[in-house]
Parts: C-alpha cells; sequence; structure tokens
C-alpha cells in the first residue's frame, strides 16, 4: 500500500515536468489535469497521517507567582539607603535569580534572602541616586529551586528622595559685612552626622574652629565657631566640601558656598577745632568725625578735653548717624589756654571694632583783648512824665543798648561795666535798627509796661499781633524784655548782661541775640516813675 501511495506522490512530479507542454492544450484539459493531481496529493497525505508509535515529554509548567508579584510595586519618597525587596511564590535558585536581575539606573547592589527563599532584599552597595525614577527587575526565566523558570518579570519601582539641602549664614552681621566675631550656622532638611562635616566646613583665608549641633531638630541645625576673631576688612569665602554626605549616606543637592567681608577698623576723620589752630573762642564747641558709626556709650568714655592741664567737664551728643561727637563745655576755657582732645584705644565702632590707636589733637584759645571803651553815655534828663513816643526821650539809651547787642552778636563780650571785650570773630551781621518798629512798637509797648508796672508780652496779644498791627507780617521774629528801674543806662546793661549769661544754657533771650535769622530790630526804651522798661523787638526777612 505504502508502495502505491509513493508512485501516486510522484505524478505531481512528472507533472511539473510536461507541465510546459501541457499549457499549450485547451483549457478543457488543463481543468481535468489539475483535479487529477490534487486528487492524487490528497490520498497520498492520508496515507502519511496515520500515527506510529513514539514517546512525548510533558512541557515545563512556569513558576507560580501570587497576583502581586505580576504588578509593579511603586514607592515615592524612598531614602536613598533604603533597601528593596522583591516578593516570589515559591523558593528560588538564588544564582538564577542574580543572573537576571537588573537596577535601572545602574547602581551596584548586594543581595540577601530570607530562610524560605522566597523574599530577596536588594541593597544598593553606596546610596541610591537622589530625586531619580529607580526600577529593580527579576527578568522571566529566573528559575525556582524546582528548576521551573518565571513567565513574567518581576519588578519593584520607586522614587528615591530628593537631596538634601543646606543653608550657611553668619550670625553677626553688620550692614552689608559680618563682624570679627561671627560665627556661622548650617541648616540642613535632613540630618547630618556630626562626623562627615569634621573638616567639611572650607574657608578661605582657612579659619580653624569648633562645631556643635544647636536648633531642636536632631542632626539638622550646627554652628561653627572660628578658634580667632576673623582679621578686619578682608573677604572670606566659606564652603561646605562635597564629600559631605546626610545620615542615610546621599551627598548634598549641591555646592554650598558664602561670601562675605569682614568689618573695618574705625578711623577718626578729623577734629574740631583742627591740630595746632590759634586763637579759638574760648568757648568754643569741641567734635570728633570718624569713618563709621559708633558705639555711643563706649566711644563718650573713650573722649577727654583738658584745658591748661585740668579735664573739662561737659556733655557729649551724638550727631549725623551716630560718626560725630560733639562736646559741649560747661565752662569757657580762658584765655591762651591749651585745650587737647583725646581720643583713646577704648572707643568702638557701632560693630564692636576697637580704635586701632588713640588719636589726640591740640589748640589754643585767643589771648584776652585790650578792652574797649565803652560808648559814651550822653546825659539824660529823666523827665517825670514821659515823652512823645515818636520823638522817645531815652533814644540815645536805645543807640547805647544796639550796641550792647551788636557786641555781644558778633562774637565779643560784654563785661560788667559796659565794655565789649575781644569783638568781632563771628560771621553775622550786625542789627540794623528799624525805625517803623522802633516807633510803632517797641516803644509804645515799653511805655504801657512802664505806666502799668508791668513786665508781659502778652498784653492785647502776642508781639506777632504787635508787629503785624504796624505793617510788620513775617513769621520770623522775636522778643526781649527788660524790666528793672534806677538808671536807665544800667538798668539795659543790667539786662542784657542777664540775657548774655544764658550763653552757658543756651537760653531764649541769648538764642534771640544770636540768631543769625534777624536782620533788624526795633528798640524801645520808656522810664515811668523810676521802672525802666526795655522792649527789644527781632525780625527776619
Amino acid at each position: 500500500m505504502r508502495k502505491v501511495a509513493a508512485a501516486a506522490l510522484a505524478v505531481p512530479v512528472l507533472a511539473l515536468v510536461y507541465l510546459p507542454a501541457l499549457l499549450g492544450r485547451s483549457l478543457v484539459a488543463r481543468g481535468v489535469l489539475a483535479v487529477g493531481i490534487a486528487a492524487v496529493v490528497g490520498i497520498g497525505a492520508i496515507g502519511f497521517s496515520r500515527p506510529t508509535g513514539t514517546t512525548a515529554t510533558p512541557p515545563s509548567v512556569p513558576v507560580p507567582l501570587t497576583r502581586a508579584a505580576f504588578t509593579t510595586d511603586l514607592h515615592g519618597g524612598q531614602a536613598p539607603d533604603a533597601p528593596v525587596t522583591v516578593a516570589f511564590s515559591t523558593p528560588m535558585d538564588e544564582r538564577s535569580v542574580a543572573a537576571h536581575l537588573g537596577v535601572e539606573p545602574a547602581t551596584p547592589v548586594s543581595l540577601s534572602w530570607d530562610v524560605s527563599r522566597t523574599l530577596l532584599t536588594v541593597r544598593p552597595t553606596g546610596a541610591w541616586d537622589t530625586s531619580r525614577f529607580h526600577t529593580v527587575t527579576v527578568e522571566a526565566g529566573a528559575l525556582a529551586e524546582t528548576g521551573r523558570p518565571l513567565s513574567t518579570p518581576v519588578r519593584a519601582a520607586f522614587l528615591t528622595r530628593a537631596a538634601t539641602a543646606a543653608t550657611l549664614v553668619a550670625t553677626e552681621v553688620y550692614g552689608d559685612r559680618v563682624k570679627t566675631s561671627t560665627a556661622f550656622e548650617l541648616t540642613f532638611d535632613h540630618p547630618v552626622d556630626l562626623e562627615t562635616l569634621r573638616g567639611a566646613l572650607i574657608t578661605q583665608p582657612a579659619v580653624g574652629g569648633t562645631f556643635e549641633r544647636i536648633g531642636r531638630r536632631a542632626g539638622q541645625q550646627w554652628r561653627f565657631t572660628p578658634a580667632t576673631p576673623l582679621e578686619l576688612d578682608t573677604d572670606y569665602t566659606v564652603a561646605i566640601a562635597a564629600k559631605v554626605r546626610d545620615a542615610d549616606g546621599a551627598p548634598l543637592a549641591g555646592p554650598v558656598t558664602l561670601d562675605v567681608r569682614t568689618t573695618a577698623a574705625p578711623q577718626v576723620v578729623r577734629f574740631r577745632p583742627t591740630n595746632r589752630t590759634a586763637a579759638v573762642a574760648w568757648d568754643q564747641t569741641l567734635s570728633v568725625r570718624f569713618s563709621q558709626p559708633m558705639d555711643r556709650a563706649a566711644t563718650a568714655a573713650a573722649f577727654s578735653a583738658t584745658a591748661g592741664g585740668k579735664a573739662v567737664a561737659g556733655a557729649v551728643g551724638w550727631a549725623e548717624n551716630d560718626t560725630v561727637l560733639v562736646f559741649n563745655p560747661t565752662a569757657n576755657f580762658g584765655y591762651s589756654q591749651k585745650v587737647e582732645m583725646l581720643v583713646s584705644a577704648e572707643a568702638r565702632s557701632a560693630a564692636g571694632v576697637p580704635l586701632p590707636a588713640a588719636t589726640s589733637v591740640s589748640f589754643t584759645t585767643a589771648p584776652r583783648p585790650a578792652p574797649r571803651p565803652a560808648p559814651p553815655r550822653p546825659t539824660v534828663r529823666i523827665p517825670t512824665g514821659g515823652g512823645a513816643i515818636g520823638s522817645s526821650s531815652w533814644a540815645a539809651v536805645e543807640s547805647y543798648y544796639l550796641n550792647l547787642m551788636n557786641c555781644t552778636r558778633t562774637g565779643g563780650w560784654v563785661t560788667s561795666g559796659g565794655d565789649c571785650s575781644s569783638p568781632g570773630g563771628r560771621n553775622v551781621a550786625p542789627l540794623v535798627m528799624e525805625s517803623g518798629i522802633q516807633t510803632r512798637v517797641a516803644r509804645p509797648y515799653a511805655k504801657l509796661l512802664a505806666e502799668r508796672n508791668l513786665c508781659t508780652h502778652f498784653i492785647g496779644g502776642n508781639p506777632g499781633d504787635r508787629l503785624r498791627a504796624a505793617g510788620y507780617t513775617g513769621y520770623n521774629w522775636g522778643e526781649n524784655l527788660g524790666c528793672r528801674s534806677g538808671d536807665p543806662y544800667a538798668a539795659v546793661l543790667g539786662s542784657h548782661l542777664f540775657f548774655q549769661s544764658e550763653a552757658s544754657y543756651n537760653g531764649g533771650h541769648y538764642r534771640n541775640l544770636m540768631n543769625a535769622g534777624f536782620d533788624r530790630v526795633g528798640i524801645g526804651v520808656w522810664v515811668s516813675g523810676g521802672r525802666v522798661r526795655l522792649v527789644v523787638d527781632f525780625i527776619g526777612p
């Protein structure tokens, strides 16, 4: 039977040999031939399909896994040194799993198993990269202990937390600089081991110091205190070395640096009066200008002044943002005195930096001037009933008082005898008598005060009201009153000496005398019943 079938199967081969000749025949012949060939082939195929005696091997069965093993295990915020576990439903062959394990991105890892060989722990030998997505995959084909392969990959995926960030600041800042006594504080957003910080703070120029833990967040806040103060007026760069690792073994997020400049030492810029100045006024205010704001208490204690070798008492004030010390003596220095000013090295800037060295100057006060004869006193008849206001009987006394007032105003000093001592020296113009104020304001008011035996600025209003009623409408005005009795010359001299004595505390009468904002004055003197009244009205432009 097999031979018949073999012969039959040879027919198609022969047909292929003679196929070109057959193609030349009619369409009907071609159809018949095709049907015949198909029948023969079909019979041969049936003959060969009959089974023969064989043996078979059952197919391998993949390792059965739990449903969770076929899903990707996702984690977020993974610590850089945290291990990853992969669970299997049957004990696995360690070598085969290791051969089929992959990590992305590539990271050196170590593998360990539990006693059942079903739980694999994958640990980084250093640390996972921070802020990266990682996958640990056991590919299909890894073998169980029975020799059966995985049919599906097993994968653990996780995102590591961000790298530890750090801030670095100076503890003692002054303006745009730092004090020489400053320390530096480091703050991390994850704990950092102290051992990793030792030697990791780099300063240029180099500075030694110590670290200490501060704050309530364990391992996250540290202070570095230099062993010695920093150099004055020097640039420093402070940085955390790249080798620093956080408590999880991960590096910092990036370079951490701080550039600072220390404060400079204060300097004395100038004294007033300047060194070796001569003929200085005996009541001169003293001052010292510094290059930067100063510590008020320390610098005031470091300042001293002497006149003729004796300490000068006075009050210290400050100006121009604490850069100028002003010293007002409580008494005059005296004539022809050598005055010395000293600022010791105990003076300190507001930043706490001492003056590099003591600094001093000296000057001399003006000598005593030769007395200048007093203006002659005209003989004045003191009428009992007064006189016409416009042509006062005491006009000469008014002129005499104008001379006394301008002596003091221009830098002189009126003595008890009426002399003008040390005239001039003050850069201010003398006052000019304004006849309108004299005849329409000052004299009438002096007459009113003398006749009523009063001494007040406020009869029928204030001085400004009286000036405006006379046509003087400016706001810059002042008024001094003298109320005495007896000889009118002695009375106005006594009043002026009183006004002049207010220089020691800058009293109101003295301020009116010396006010450079006044340029004109009206003076009125009136005597009634032995009572002498002096009215001085000042105005400015």
